[in-house]
C-alpha cells in the first residue's frame, strides 16, 4: 500500500510536527513500513531529535522518499501523477497546506485540519502566508493546476489573483473530497462554519504524556515561576504574557516568567518586539526568554515551574497546557478555545486581570492536586491518538 504524507515544514518542532511524526508511527504500526514525505523543506533530523527524542525522531528512517511541493509544481511537462498515485494520502497541514489533486476523495485522502487558517488567508490575500507558509512568490515561475494535476496546460503564478483564485480552489477541494479529522469541538465548529461539511472526526493530537509526567511531576525544585511554551509568532499573542507580567510584578506575584519557544527567521523582528517590550515594562528581572529548547532543557524549566500561562484567545487545542499539565504545572487559559474543553473551569480567565488571582492561588496549589491535573490528560496519550487515527483509516477503508 503508497502511502503519502504532506506536511509543510518539520523543522519548526511543534505541535503539528510531533502529531506528523506520531501519525508516521500508527501508519506504521498497520504494517505499512514505508511511506513518502511531500513537504517544502527537507527535515533537520538532528532538530527533530533534539525537540521530539531520539525514539520518535527515529520514524524518518521510514520514509522511502522526500517530494519537495514546489519542485514537483515546477516541472515541465507536468509530471505523470499516475506514478504518484497512493492509496492514501494524509494531509496532516490542513491548516495551512491546500495540497490536492483531482483524485482525492474521502476514500482514500485524510486532511487533519487543526483550524480552517488557509481559508481565512486566500480570502484576504494575505502574501505574508504565500511567503512564509507556502514558500511561493507570485512572480516566480512557479505552474500548479490541481485540477488537471494528470496533465494539461497548468497555470502560472505570475499575477497575485491566479495565484489565490487557484490555492482557493485547492483548498475548498482538499477539504470537501477528503476525510477530514478536527483537533478539539472548538475546530469541528470552524470548519463546520467555513465549510458546511458535517462528517468531520474529533481526534485530539498526540501528547507524550508518560515523558513529561516522569520527568517533572514530582519535582521538588519548584519556585513561583510561570512558564509560557509556544512558537515565537504573533499568533501566539505573546504581548498577553509580558503585560501580565506587569501586572503580576506590579503587584509581587510571582518570583518570574519563562517563554519558551521556537523561532524561525521569519519572526526575528517579532521577537525583537518582544524583547522592547519586556525593556519598555521594566521587567528584564521578572520576564526571561529561551529559544528552541530541546526537549530535556523544556523539561528542565518545567520541573521549576509552577504555573503554566498560554497567551493565546482561541488557540485550537494547545498541545504545550496538556504538556504542561502532565508535567503537574497549573493551566491558566483564556476563557475561549480548546482547552477549554479539558482544563478545569476555575482555571479560565476572561481579562489578564482576571488571570492574577487565579495565579497567585496556584502557586499554593497541593501536590495531590497537581496530581490530578497530570492524570486527567490521560485521555490524550500517545497510544490513545494511534488506536483512534488507526479506526479512523480502517473505516475509510472499508468504504473503497
Amino acid at each position: 500500500m503508497k502511502v503519502n504524507f504532506v506536511f509543510g515544514d518539520l523543522n519548526p518542532c511543534g505541535g503539528g510536527e510531533r502529531l506528523t511524526l506520531v501519525t508516521m508511527q500508527a501508519i506504521m504500526k498497520m504494517g505499512i513500513n514505508f511511506f513518502d514525505l511531500t513537504t517544502l523543506e527537507r527535515p533537520d533530523n538532528s532538530k527533530l531529535e533534539s525537540a521530539f527524542g531520539k525514539s520518535l525522531a527515529s520514524i524518518m528512517k521510514n520514509i522511502r522518499q522526500i517530494i519537495n511541493i514546489l519542485e514537483e509544481l515546477e516541472k515541465q511537462p507536468v509530471v505523470n501523477y499516475e506514478d504518484r498515485t497512493y492509496d492514501i494520502t494524509i494531509n496532516t497541514h490542513g491548516d495551512k497546506v491546500p495540497f490536492y489533486h483531482s483524485y482525492f476523495s474521502k476514500d482514500n485522502a485524510i486532511t487533519y485540519c487543526h483550524f480552517p487558517t488557509a481559508k481565512k488567508y486566500l480570502e484576504t490575500e494575505n502574501m505574508d502566508y504565500l511567503k512564509k507558509d507556502l514558500k511561493i512568490g507570485v512572480a516566480s515561475s512557479i505552474s500548479y493546476n490541481p485540477k488537471k494535476a494528470g496533465g494539461g496546460a497548468s497555470i502560472k503564478f505570475n499575477r497575485k489573483e491566479d495565484c489565490f483564485r487557484i490555492l482557493r480552489e485547492a483548498y475548498f477541494d482538499l477539504i470537501r473530497n477528503s476525510t477530514v479529522i478536527a483537533n478539539s469541538e472548538y475546530s469541528r465548529n470552524a470548519i463546520f462554519d467555513a465549510f458546511e461539511i458535517d462528517d468531520i472526526h474529533v481526534l485530539s493530537p498526540p501528547v507524550d504524556v508518560s515523558t513529561f509526567r516522569n520527568g517533572a511531576l514530582r519535582s521538588m525544585d519548584r519556585k513561583d515561576l510561570i512558564l509560557i511554551v509556544c512558537r515565537i509568532d504573533p499568533l501566539k499573542e505573546i504581548e498577553n504574557a509580558i503585560k501580565l507580567a506587569r501586572i503580576l510584578k506590579d503587584s509581587n506575584i510571582g518570583k518570574g516568567m519563562k517563554i519558551v519557544g521556537s523561532i524561525s527567521h521569519y519572526n526575528l523582528d517579532y521577537y525583537s518586539h518582544l524583547n522592547n517590550l519586556v525593556e519598555d515594562f521594566d521587567l528584564g528581572d521578572y520576564v526571561t526568554f529561551e529559544t528552541n529548547a530541546s526537549l530535556d532543557r523544556l523539561l528542565s524549566i518545567m520541573r521549576e515551574a509552577k504555573v503554566y500561562f498560554h497567551p493565546m484567545v482561541g488557540e485550537h487545542f494547545g498541545m504545550s497546557v496538556a504538556e504542561a499539565m502532565a508535567a503537574g504545572l497549573v493551566p491558566v487559559v483564556p476563557n475561549v478555545g480548546g482547552p477549554t474543553e479539558f482544563v478545569f473551569k476555575k482555571f479560565h480567565f476572561t481579562t489578564l486581570e482576571e488571570a492574577v488571582p487565579i495565579i497567585s492561588s496556584a502557586f499554593h496549589l497541593p501536590f495531590e492536586e497537581r496530581v490530578q491535573i497530570s492524570k486527567s490528560v490521560n485521555k490524550f496519550s500517545t497510544s490513545n491518538y494511534i488506536a483512534g487515527f488507526q479506526k479512523i483509516v480502517k473505516e475509510m477503508l472499508s468504504n473503497r
